[in-house]
């Protein structure tokens, strides 16, 4: 039976418009798809998404990638709120929930983590070992700083940056590549999501 996947999505602002508007790299998509998902993308308006969680109880969450967020200071954007709220909601109702680079961070954000700017892992490739033994893409320029004690390190670059978490005990894993991103979808990213929407992510490891 496939899987409702509830996403979150970036924020642009159009200014030839004014709007705002949310945005979902198509390609999330195709990958659910091949997991066994149905996406179901919400809006950054935290009201309109505690009235859809209210209406539908997803099997999964996925926090995605996006626009910098409160972890550098100031008053926390629209889709912080809802990445908060989702985290919430995940926790509360023992759903799955994985966070994807910028979703990442709103995790390590959540559990009282820090974050700090870091070089050379936009648009770049390189090695992590651990959980996952191989090499990802890279977009990304903050990373963690002070890990959470409910989280843990799952896989690190050789330089010592976490590039995936997991909670102690909960449902909650985190990856600092974009598995959409590459050119064909890595069968081992495939597999990463669906033992973990499964509840057995140490299954075939590493990835």
């Amino acid at each position: 039976m496939k899987k409702l996947i509830c996403i979150s999505q970036r924020e642009d602002y159009i200014l030839d418009y004014q709007e705002r508007r949310d945005a979902l790299d198509q390609r999330w998509a195709l990958f659910l798809k091949e997991v066994g998902g149905i996406p179901l993308p919400l809006p950054n308006v935290p009201n309109v998404v505690q009235d859809i969680l209210s209406a539908v109880k997803p099997d999964g969450i996925l926090l995605t990638g996006g626009n910098t967020s409160l972890v550098n200071g100031g008053d926390p954007s629209e889709r912080d709120i809802v990445d908060s709220l989702l985290i919430s909601y995940a926790i509360n109702n023992s759903i799955p929930i994985i966070g994807v680079c910028l979703g990442m961070q709103s995790l390590v954000i959540y559990f009282g983590g820090t974050l700090k700017p870091i070089d050379e892992h936009v648009s770049s490739r390189h090695m992590v070992n651990g959980i996952i033994n191989r090499e990802v893409n890279s977009y990304h320029k903050l990373a963690v700083d002070t890990m959470p004690s409910e989280l843990i390190a799952l896989a690190k670059t050789e330089g010592g940056v976490v590039e995936c978490i997991g909670h102690q005990y909960l449902p909650i894993l985190g990856i600092m590549w974009h598995p959409e991103r590459e050119n064909q979808f890595n069968p081992k990213d495939l597999l990463l999501f669906k033992n973990f929407w499964h509840g057995q992510i140490y299954k075939n490891t590493p990835y």
